[in-house]
């Protein structure tokens, strides 16, 4: 079972592509689909200019940088904020990143090319808010995409993308649910 977030949502779409015996399942927390970047365009340059402000520890001085929904939202410890501030002053905007966000709309446009996995898959679909894309555009693309898919649920989850450090208890509980079932049900 894959449980993608965001961008990985490419990645476990993918593997399930390639190596459809190893994945029992997909449940995406707010994942994007190869529909998300149809019409996307990577802004290198200000994302390499983002990378050097890491470098140069110049993040560390932005107010609320470090602030994600998950040290808002989340059930982190005080010292497990303390551990993901660290991790992301030091590993902001790194080459594999920059290269990634580069790759990405190449590497959407080669899971469309696929063949469309038959795995069962899941999607938590959030309000559209902090995706960088206009919500209804990001909610749009996962619908159109799930409607392709012939063993496919969508949970629309009223919270901005990062859904699991929001709605975890919500997710938790369906997670639950649908791995109860798809298990009941015999689907791979």
């Amino acid at each position: 079972m894959l449980v993608p977030h965001s961008m990985s949502g490419l990645h476990a779409l993918y593997w399930a592509q390639q190596y459809p015996e190893e994945v029992s399942s997909i449940i995406g927390l707010d994942m994007a689909v190869p529909q998300s970047y149809e019409s996307y365009r990577a802004n290198m340059p200000l994302a390499r200019l983002g990378a050097v402000a890491a470098r140069l520890g110049i993040t560390r001085w932005l107010p609320g940088a470090s602030e994600s929904d998950a040290i808002k939202y989340g059930t982190l410890s005080d010292e497990e904020k303390e551990l993901y501030r660290t991790v992301f002053y030091r590993r902001t905007a790194t080459k594999p990143m920059l290269a990634e966000l580069q790759e990405v709309k190449a590497s959407a446009l080669k899971v469309a090319q696929g063949e469309m996995t038959q795995v069962p898959v899941l999607i938590f679909s959030s309000n559209g808010e902090g995706t960088g894309w206009k919500p209804e555009a990001w909610k749009e693309a996962q619908r159109s995409f799930a409607e392709e898919m012939p063993n496919r649920e969508i949970v629309d989850v009223d919270s901005s993308h990062y859904i699991h450090d929001i709605q975890y208890d919500v997710i938790a509980e369906t997670m639950k649910q649908y791995v109860e079932k798809t298990q009941a049900s015999g689907m791979k």
